[in-house]
């Protein structure tokens, strides 16, 4: 089967497990319930063309997000056409604040999952920073490649595409399905709230003292004492034992 072919099934397979799941994950179909929305755009680098590449509705205080548009640049067109062997292409994500991170040409290939990281303010909700980044697909589980090898025999011989096994209407098992959603999912969002940093702690210095005209009095260093000096008394007490205690005994 054709690389294509073979992503539009995983896509397929994806999306269907994202419908039966969504009620329990951080994704939503209804993005007009989600107050907050951005949109990242790309430029590749050394061209002045800037093109829209996702919506993201999203709520920073529930997490939840939706997709509601998704337009990656067109590989083809971006190849080199030349015959030698040339790195990938770079491209700027732009947010409408005009920060921007870099990325790949071949983050977007079609034989990898797409993540996108979203930075929340902690103030207003805003995105202040984002990126893309490429994951590698996990493999099929056996209960997958079954479903496949049922859609790829439907296909071959024009039937309608086999409906997938119901999830049972209980917690645990919904639970499971919304993780395998996640796990298939071509396009994750990653909502990241951005909080405050460790703050070093300022040793305090004691205010000096000046005189009259403002000027620092500069303190003389008090030398150390010495040994006699901090015990004095401990010998003074020996010696005072000394002379009362020692006084002779009565005849016998």
């Amino acid at each position: 089967m054709p690389v294509s072919g073979l992503r539009n099934l995983v896509l397929l397979l994806a999306y269907a497990l994202i419908a039966l799941a969504a009620s329990t994950t951080g994704t939503t179909s209804d993005a007009s319930k989600l107050p907050k929305s951005v949109t990242l755009s790309y430029e590749v680098i050394g061209s002045s063309s800037v093109k829209p590449l996702v919506t993201v509705f999203y709520d920073p205080k529930s997490q939840k997000h939706a997709l509601s548009s998704w337009s990656p640049p067109s590989l083809d067109s971006l190849k080199s056409t030349t015959p030698e062997p040339t790195s990938s292409k770079l491209l700027r994500i732009l947010l409408p604040n005009g920060s921007s991170t870099i990325t790949t040409l071949d983050t977007f290939s079609e034989d990898v999952h797409q993540k996108i990281d979203l930075w929340i303010s902690p103030t207003d909700g805003s995105i202040f920073s984002a990126s893309v980044s490429s994951l590698s697909p996990p493999p099929l589980t056996s209960e997958e490649e079954r479903y496949r090898k049922k859609v790829e025999r439907a296909k071959a011989k024009g039937k309608p595409m086999p409906s997938r096994p119901p999830v049972p209407n209980t917690k645990k098992a919904r639970e499971e399905a919304a993780k395998q959603a996640a796990l298939y999912e071509p396009i994750k969002v990653n909502l990241i709230t951005s909080s405050p940093g460790p703050s070093p702690s300022l040793a305090t210095r004691k205010p000096p003292q000046v005189d009259n005209e403002g000027r620092e009095v500069v303190q003389e260093e008090v030398p150390e004492k010495s040994l006699f000096q901090k015990y004095w008394w401990v010998g003074l007490i020996v010696v005072m034992l000394t002379m009362t205690g020692g006084g002779g005994g009565g005849d016998k």
